[in-house]
């Protein structure tokens, strides 16, 4: 058993080494590829966005192969970008792995300090808001009030942005007490949507609906809803909806004339009864 233990890391050890040592042949100045010379952690810093985002496209399709292919191509970047480093700021990717395991066991304290396991036990909520705590130990910059909001990344989408810079400010205690006072300010946006509307002001208009938004990520992070799952959920319900109308007007073989708004709306509830009796 300890002899296949130890064959499993050795054959782990290899594939990181052999990992390494491609990335390193890519980038010889001599030997190597001239694109891959040239590249800088800035001119690649987005296809790691890009990799991060087809590893979830493929574990939404839940193709075992295509997440197998995707995470190796989040970790070429990571390897590529390590690679970069040891010349441009003096760290390897080991020293990025010992980083990353340090401060996972300083953030799992429950599963680590064996004599406060011993003792006591913590539900999953409990370690949610403990984690948040835990980071907010590890950069103590709460008087630098130009710099607060530096460790919350500004190419994030707009959805997860605002969640991050939420749970920030509620480290400052900057925080609604339950979800009711959220909704009640959530009408209260939507009254001054209203207003601005009603006085045809665009900028107002622009301002009021981004509230909304806001406001409905705070309520999100309340009641423990990620709005961009919500929202994705929501936008893979939609395209089914379009797509079963669209056979519902190829069946009867509608013309755009024939198309009326009446007509419209009464396939796409049909399309909607349709749907809900296949996922019955």
């Amino acid at each position: 058993m300890d002899k296949k233990k130890n064959a499993k890391v050795y054959n782990r050890n290899i594939g990181i080494q052999r990992l390494e040592s491609l990335i390193e042949s890519l980038r010889d100045p001599v030997t190597g590829c001239p694109w891959d010379v040239e590249q800088t952690n800035k001119s690649i810093a987005h296809y790691c966005i890009e990799e991060a985002h087809e590893l979830q496209h493929a574990i939404s399709l839940n193709k075992p192969d295509a997440v197998k292919s995707e995470l190796g191509d989040l970790l070429f970047q990571i390897a590529f970008h390590c690679n970069i480093a040891e010349t441009d700021y003096g760290f390897t990717f080991d020293d990025v792995v010992q980083d990353v395991c340090d401060k996972m066991i300083f953030r799992h304290p429950h599963v680590f300090n064996t004599v406060k396991r011993e003792v006591e036990t913590i539900s999953t909520q409990e370690v949610k808001d403990n984690w948040e705590k835990i980071k907010s130990l590890e950069k103590n910059n709460i008087e630098d009030a130009e710099r607060f909001f530096e460790d919350v990344p500004l190419s994030l989408p707009a959805l997860s942005h605002a969640t991050k810079v939420q749970k920030k400010a509620s480290q400052l205690n900057f925080d609604w007490t339950n979800s009711a006072e959220i909704l009640d300010k959530i009408n209260e946006e939507v009254k001054e949507l209203w207003h601005a509307y009603e006085a045809n002001e665009k900028i107002a208009i622009e301002e009021e609906f981004g509230d909304i938004l806001f406001s409905l990520v705070n309520l999100g992070r309340k009641l423990d809803i990620d709005p961009e799952k919500s929202l994705g959920v929501s936008i893979k319900k939609f395209k089914k909806r379009i797509s079963e109308s669209i056979k519902l007007i190829e069946a009867e073989k509608l013309s755009k004339k024939q198309l009326t708004d009446k007509k419209l709306l009464a396939i796409w509830e049909q399309a909607k009864d349709l749907l809900r009796q296949n996922d019955a």
